[in-house]
């Protein structure tokens, strides 16, 4: 892990950012997210060795072409994920408490386009820029799938 990764993961309003792009690519399909797909996305796209993963990919390759096309992802996810939680729990705190999302009476999420200013943040670094659309990406990716469990089962998760 580098430094680059040590900071990023540390901080509440990048990856508040990252949830809410990832949340905003969920939305592309007219639906709102399910919170607990919220605890996916960070341990995917933290990573730069993961992300590299991403390259060559869009909206319409899906998540299960990209899951065959790099099975060894799937090694440890789980532990990933745990660790990472407290992680995603302060930025879905920071992103509710800064208006970047919304959480709705039926415990799902949407983006919400106030608070910070995602425009000057893609300007950074090409590496902020790599997060936010993979996490985008991966936002698109889940809502083609018709079901949370879906989610979970083909990432080797239960619920």
């Amino acid at each position: 892990m580098t430094s680059v990764d040590i900071l990023s993961m540390t901080n509440p309003a990048l990856n508040s950012l990252l949830l809410r792009n990832f949340i905003k690519g969920y939305n592309t399909n007219l639906k709102s997210c399910p919170f607990l797909l919220l605890f996916l996305p960070l341990p995917f796209v933290l990573s730069e060795s993961t992300r590299k993963t991403f390259k060559g990919t869009n909206s319409a390759t899906g998540l299960y072409t990209w899951l065959t096309r790099n099975q060894n992802l799937l090694i440890n996810l789980n532990n990933r994920i745990e660790m990472s939680s407290s992680i995603t729990r302060n930025a879905i705190i920071f992103g509710c408490y800064n208006q970047l999302l919304v959480i709705n009476e039926d415990g799902t999420l949407n983006a919400i386009n106030k608070g910070i200013t995602i425009n000057k943040l893609k300007n950074s670094s090409v590496e902020v820029t790599e997060m936010l659309d993979t996490s985008k990406r991966l936002g698109c990716w889940f809502s083609q799938i018709e079901s949370t469990t879906n989610i979970f089962n083909s990432l080797g998760l239960t619920l």
